[in-house]
């Protein structure tokens, strides 16, 4: 992986979701005025609602581009990221939605203009590890089962429908006392609990970027009560010494449930069916990050 990248004579597209949270009408025009500054020529410009992402992607993955700069929320990134990983691009994800959890995790909490600055005046790749579940790639962390639900009723409070969040909130609530998932780990540890979280080594705060495992998180909870207390050591970030959290780490990982389970895949909602195998990948993507 060649560590002297030259931009000016490389071919760069940029894929923009105009529905994401983060865009306004300046958006195109400043991200093309800092590819110019950079010595960028002609990049490729992809600017579409939500409704045509998937196809953005992959006109843009089949133009032979050497990089492809992607403004848009975690689900444009995820699906922008497994398709470079497919082409062999380097990857520059700008944070253009709520959570940003890729973005945030490789360049910090900053504006995407300085994100995308920074990057272009000294690119320096960076090889991600991640996961793979039901043919999709993560790279932050995938939730398996009903709490994986809850991302639902925070997207409806994002947009302010009250009424939409509590009628999921208290769906996901109901289904995660309602079906259980039976988990096997690594072919050895196995059991049945309300979710299985995988945690990518790039945000791992037990694991180094280089290490080769994910990071399984086991929650049991027994009750609403025990729900509310896993929050709320969450979020001060203490929830891997919670009673009802198991630790382990691994390359592989199986589920099975009597009903459809839910997930997360780096904040996106996926259906895995009533069974899915969750597998460590070592090389799973080449992002450009500043050079230290």
């Amino acid at each position: 992986m060649p560590n002297d990248i030259r931009l000016s004579e490389s071919k760069v597209g940029v894929v923009i979701n105009t529905s994401s949270g983060g865009f306004d009408s300046e958006s195109e025009q400043k991200i093309l005025s800092i590819l110019t500054r950079a010595g960028i020529v002609e990049p490729k410009v992809w600017c579409d609602s939500a409704d045509a992402m998937t196809r953005s992607l992959v006109e843009a993955t089949g133009q032979n581009l050497d990089v492809l700069i992607v403004f848009g929320g975690d689900g444009t990134i995820r699906t922008a990221a497994e398709a470079c990983a497919e082409k062999g691009l380097y990857f520059i994800p700008l944070p253009g939605g709520t959570m940003n959890m890729l973005p945030r995790a490789l360049y910090g909490d900053v504006a995407w203009e300085e994100t995308l600055k920074n990057t272009l005046t000294a690119p320096s790749p960076k090889m991600l590890s991640g996961g793979r579940i039901a043919g999709k790639q993560f790279l932050i962390a995938a939730i398996v089962g009903a709490p994986a639900l809850l991302a639902e009723p925070r997207e409806s409070m994002r947009h302010g429908n009250i009424v939409d969040a509590i009628e999921k909130g208290s769906v996901a609530f109901r289904k995660m006392f309602e079906t259980k998932i039976q988990y096997l780990i690594s072919g050895e540890m196995k059991g049945e609990a309300e979710a299985v979280a995988l945690i990518c080594p790039l945000i791992s705060e037990q694991m180094s970027d280089s290490e080769q495992a994910l990071e399984a998180a086991v929650v049991d909870v027994k009750s609403a009560a025990e729900v509310i207390g896993l929050l709320s050591t969450a979020t001060f970030g203490k929830w891997r010494d919670h009673r009802n959290i198991v630790l382990a780490k691994t390359k592989r990982v199986s589920v099975q449930s009597s009903k459809d389970i839910p997930a997360t895949l780096d904040g996106e909602i996926v259906s895995l069916g009533t069974s899915a195998e969750i597998n460590f990948v070592s090389r799973a993507l080449t992002v450009l990050v500043p050079a230290k």
